[in-house]
C-alpha cells in the first residue's frame, strides 16, 4: 500500500501535467463501449418492468463483478511476472480516472469567456460542465451553474477516484468509474431507463456516500488556511445538503458556497422543464466572476489536501 501511495502521487502529477488523456483507447470510452453492447444484449425486447428492473441489476454485477475480477488477476499476474508493465498500467489507469486539470480548465474558461463580456460564449463553453439548459442564462445563472458543477465534480471527478485507488489501487479506481459511467449512461428516470437504469443509478449513489462527505472535509481544511468562511463550510453542509434531490450532490456544493459565502441552487431548466432546487448558503458576498476565481483556488487546494490525505490513507493501510 506504501507504493500504492506512489503510483497515486504518479498518476495524478500526470493529470496535472497533461490533462485527461483523449482518443478511443481511453478506459472510460472502453468502459462505455462495453455498457453499450450489454444494454443491447440485455435490455428486453418486449417492455415489462420487473424483466428491465432484474436485468439492470444484472448489467451491474457483469460490469463492475466481471471486469473488477478480469483485472484483479491480471494485475496479480503482472505484478508477479511484469512488474514494470504492472505500475505502467496502475499509474495510467490513475492518470486516466482523475479529471482535475480538464474541469479547472474548462470552468476558467467559463470565467474567461465573463470576464470579456461574451455572454453567448461563456453559456456555450457552460455547456461542457452541465446538463442543464444554458441559453437564456444571465452573468448570476452561469456563475452559479458553474460554481456547482465545480463542487459536484470535484466530489465525483477527482476526489472519489482518489479514495477508492487509497483504499484498492487502481481497481478501486476502475470499480468506481464504472458505477460513474453506468450512472451517467444508464441512471434517467425517463420511459426507458427508469426501471433498467435504477441499479446503475442507486450503485453510483452508494459509491459516492463517503466521497462526497469527505468533499466536505477537504474544503473546510482548504478553507480555513485560506481565510475562507471555514465555519460556513460545515454549518451549511450540515443544514443543507440533505435538502438536495441528490442524496450526494448537496455536500460539496454546500460546503463551496459556506466557503465562499454565496448562496447556489434556485430554478433549473431542462429540455424547457423548469425544476426548482433547494437553496444552499447564504447570500453573503454578490456571484460575480470574481466568485469563480475564488472557488477555483478553493478546489485547486482542496485537490491538494485530497491527494496528501489519501496518500497518507494508503500508507496507514499498508502499515496495519
Amino acid at each position: 500500500m506504501m507504493l500504492n501511495a506512489i503510483r497515486l502521487i504518479c498518476g495524478f502529477a500526470l493529470d496535472g501535467l497533461f490533462g485527461d488523456p483523449q482518443g478511443k483507447w481511453h478506459p472510460v470510452v472502453l468502459i462505455g463501449k462495453i455498457i453499450n453492447s450489454l444494454e443491447r444484449l440485455l435490455f428486453p425486447k418486449k417492455r415489462n418492468f420487473k424483466r428491465e428492473f432484474f436485468m439492470g441489476f444484472i448489467l451491474v454485477i457483469l460490469m463492475a463483478g466481471g471486469m473488477g475480477i478480469l483485472y484483479y488477476f491480471l494485475s496479480r499476474w503482472l505484478r508477479q511476472y511484469l512488474s514494470l508493465a504492472f505500475w505502467a498500467l496502475e499509474i495510467y489507469l490513475i492518470f486516466s480516472f482523475t479529471a482535475y486539470r480538464t474541469l479547472i480548465k474548462r470552468v476558467n474558461n467559463v470565467k474567461l469567456a465573463l470576464e470579456q463580456d461574451n455572454i453567448e460564449g461563456a453559456r456555450q463553453r457552460l455547456k461542457h460542465l452541465v446538463g442543464r439548459d444554458t441559453e437564456h442564462f444571465s452573468e448570476k445563472e452561469i456563475v452559479r451553474a458553474g460554481i456547482e458543477s465545480l463542487a459536484e465534480s470535484f466530489s465525483d471527478g477527482i476526489l472519489a477516484p482518489l479514495f477508492y485507488t487509497a483504499l484498492f489501487g487502481a481497481l478501486g479506481g476502475l470499480i468506481y468509474k464504472i458505477s460513474n459511467t453506468l450512472d451517467s449512461m444508464l441512471g434517467y428516470k425517463n420511459s426507458r431507463y427508469y426501471f433498467f437504469g435504477f441499479a446503475s443509478a442507486r450503485f453510483d449513489d452508494l459509491m459516492n456516500i463517503i466521497p462526497s462527505r469527505l468533499s466536505v472535509v477537504m474544503i473546510g481544511i482548504s478553507a480555513m488556511i485560506l481565510g475562507k468562511f471555514w465555519k460556513g463550510v460545515f454549518q451549511y453542509s450540515l443544514r443543507d445538503a440533505r435538502k438536495h434531490p441528490s442524496p450526494n450532490a448537496g455536500w460539496p456544493e454546500s460546503a463551496l458556497a459556506g466557503a465562499l459565502g454565496v448562496q447556489l441552487g434556485g430554478a433549473n431548466y431542462y429540455g424547457g422543464k423548469r425544476e426548482e432546487y433547494p437553496f444552499l448558503g447564504e447570500p453573503l458576498i454578490e456571484l460575480i466572476p470574481a466568485r469563480i476565481d475564488e472557488a477555483l483556488i478553493v478546489i485547486r487546494f482542496s485537490t491538494y489536501v485530497g491527494v496528501l490525505v489519501c496518500s497518507l490513507f494508503s500508507i496507514i493501510i499498508w502499515m496495519l
